[in-house]
């Protein structure tokens, strides 16, 4: 019998439709999902596979889709059983069903491949990329098994984990046939924010990739357009793709997700795919085995040409969507010059007049950009975007607004984002976030759809897809005097890795703070805004050295502000010291990043001139 490639290179390959809306159609029993029958009625899962064959279908996915660990514990606290079933064997159960069809199919005859289905995790703060790609390579591993050579990794909002699980499973089984696609809503994003051209351009770009292609999320009409304009787009090596498109979309009616309905407008738009060079067709959710044999006909009956190359490449040039403005703050940190941020807080309440007061001063200063504290404490603040905004139109002063994880969702990050851009903020600082104090937590709850990391991963698919010709630059927070200097930098890389130019350090008070700052720079080559917070008294210093979490304050520091002295002599030293602590570190950052303590200016000021 052929295999795959050979057959795929004179035919289309007709894969089956949806596995989990069909057996929610057939299935009365209320279960987690069709996985959990893998366990409890393999037969009618073996049935629809033969359903989906008989209507034409050349490949079946295993009913694995949701296979992962979350999965299994639903089903162990649902059922009171399976408590000694693994990941693995979850997972091999449901590809020997698949298997089993295949062979009973291939013994009447028919051309047919089961395909190992892996769909995405849920990801999340609480969990790093490392643990979700360990548990992606143990489903992998139970496949390869298995002896599995073809492999569907889909419905995807992005490429990363496929990339990843595309080498894994080459670097171990070289023959392996591997399909990657991908999902995204009507605006052409996907769920994680990621914008569908770069997806496919960069999954496209994987010689570990077999075919990629595009499943789930919309119906055959959008999905069309998707491949119009990646052709238009794409000018490299030939590519085998797929569509699998819902039947429609869906809505809620008596308590259950119903799909649209649909077959002759679906068929007739993925013929018009097919014609386009698509070779692997099929159905996601809501395409029954009606909609598979509907397929099956016209490719039987119309014998369909194919274009001279699979995916023909284009030389049409990108336009260009937006003018060249020059981002002064981003370019003297790039040709290595030093740069000074000053950060003021946002107020309390409507009283911004402080707040533009101190901004105008600067603007007379050595200060290349003003940032703006997003909340610190978790202590609502006027939001950081729109007094950067109010601060850019009013005095022409670069800003830099921070921007915390704890209080958006991908939602609001993305919106916050765009708005700010479209007020020529171009500049940002990305943090998790202070904790919620307990006291607060059952009124007031985070969010943490992201870490700083995941957040900067989302924004670097934005200057991918949005903001190519102007990205948006950013930065990360950095605590130089956290217990494991090794881990700290191990984070700076990964936020480096996804983007981050700069990072702006916690105050330095001692030459062991210096000295960590410079080996972190070592180790990591990163740019370093050296965090310099003066003190204003004896009291503050004292509140800082105990009461504010991360900063460290040394009792010699503390001497120097006398508990007797007059404020005049507690901002002398506060100057002095601050100037000889950027003298010290003039070698070891890219520049300052200088806190106004209680909105001071003039505090600042007097070190800027003085420095």
């Amino acid at each position: 019998m052929q295999n795959i490639r050979e057959y795929l290179k004179e035919h289309r390959l007709l894969t089956d439709g949806a596995m989990g809306t069909y057996f929610d159609l057939l299935e009365q029993e209320e279960m987690i999902c069709s996985e959990e029958a893998n366990l409890t009625k393999p037969e009618l899962i073996k049935k629809i596979h033969h359903q989906y064959i008989d209507s034409g279908a050349n490949l079946i996915r295993s009913n694995t889709f949701s296979a992962n660990k979350d999965t299994l514990e639903q089903i162990q606290l649902k059922t009171g059983g399976f408590r000694d079933l693994t990941l693995k064997d979850f997972v091999k159960a449901g590809y020997r069903i698949a298997k089993e069809t295949e062979k009973e199919a291939r013994a009447e005859g028919k051309m047919v491949w089961a395909a190992a289905d892996i769909g995405p995790l849920v990801e999340h703060s609480e969990r790093e990329r490392e643990e979700i790609l360990e548990q992606y390579y143990e489903i992998c591993d139970a496949f390869l098994e298995e002896g599995c050579k073809v492999y569907v990794l889909e419905t995807f909002p992005e490429e990363y984990y496929v990339i990843r699980m595309a080498s894994y499973i080459k670097e171990k089984e070289p023959h392996a046939f591997l399909l990657g696609q991908f999902t995204f809503m009507q605006t052409g994003y996907g769920s994680t924010g990621h914008h569908f051209l770069s997806v496919l351009k960069n999954a496209a770009e994987c010689n570990d990739l077999d075919a990629i292609g595009l499943n789930c999320g919309v119906g055959a009409f959008h999905m069309e357009d998707f491949f119009d304009r990646f052709l238009e787009e794409w000018d490299g090596r030939e590519l085998l793709l797929s569509a699998l498109p819902n039947s429609g979309y869906p809505q809620i009616v008596r308590g259950k997700v119903i799909y649209s309905d649909s077959l002759p407008y679906y068929s007739e738009n993925l013929k018009r795919i097919a014609s386009k060079g698509v070779r692997i067709l099929g159905g996601c959710c809501g395409t029954t085995p009606d909609y598979i044999a509907a397929i099956s006909r016209w490719i039987t009956e119309e014998n369909l040409v194919f274009p001279t190359k699979i995916f023909p490449a284009s030389s049409k040039e990108k336009q260009k969507k937006a003018e060249k403005r020059n981002n002064t703050f981003a370019d003297k940190i790039k040709n290595g010059k030093q740069v000074i941020a000053v950060e003021l807080d946002p107020p309390f309440d409507v009283d911004c007049g402080k707040l533009m007061s101190a901004a105008e001063q600067l603007c007379a200063t050595k200060a290349d950009i003003i940032t703006l504290a997003d909340s610190p404490l978790a202590r609502a603040r006027a939001d950081s975007l729109i007094m950067a905004a109010k601060i850019k139109r009013e005095t022409g002063m670069d800003v830099m607004p921070h921007m915390a994880c704890r209080d958006r969702n991908r939602i609001a990050i993305r919106s916050g984002i765009l708005g700010a851009y479209i007020n020529e903020i171009h500049n940002f600082l990305f943090v998790t976030g202070d904790p919620v104090p307990r006291a607060d937590r059952d009124n007031t709850k985070a969010v943490f759809d992201f870490n700083s990391i995941g957040c900067m991963r989302y924004v670097k698919q934005m200057n991918d897809s949005l903001f190519q010709d102007n990205p948006v630059f950013y930065g990360g927070a950095l605590n130089q005097d956290g217990a494991n200097l090794e881990a700290i930098a191990k984070r700076m890389v990964k936020k480096i890795e996804e983007g981050c130019s700069y990072f702006m350090s916690q105050p330095v008070y001692s030459n062991e703070s210096m000295e960590r700052l410079r080996r972190l720079k070592e180790m990591t080559g990163a740019r370093i805004l050296v965090g310099i917070l003066p003190l204003v008294s004896h009291r503050n210093a004292i509140f800082m050295q105990n009461e504010m979490p991360g900063i460290v304050v040394p009792d010699e520091v503390v001497a120097l502000y006398k508990p007797d002295a007059s404020r005049e002599e507690w901002e002398k030293v506060s100057v002095d010291f601050s100037i000889k602590m950027m003298q010290k570190c003039e070698n070891i950052g890219a520049g300052y990043y200088m806190m106004t303590p209680f909105n001071r200016v003039s505090l600042i000021k007097n070190i800027l001139d003085n420095y």
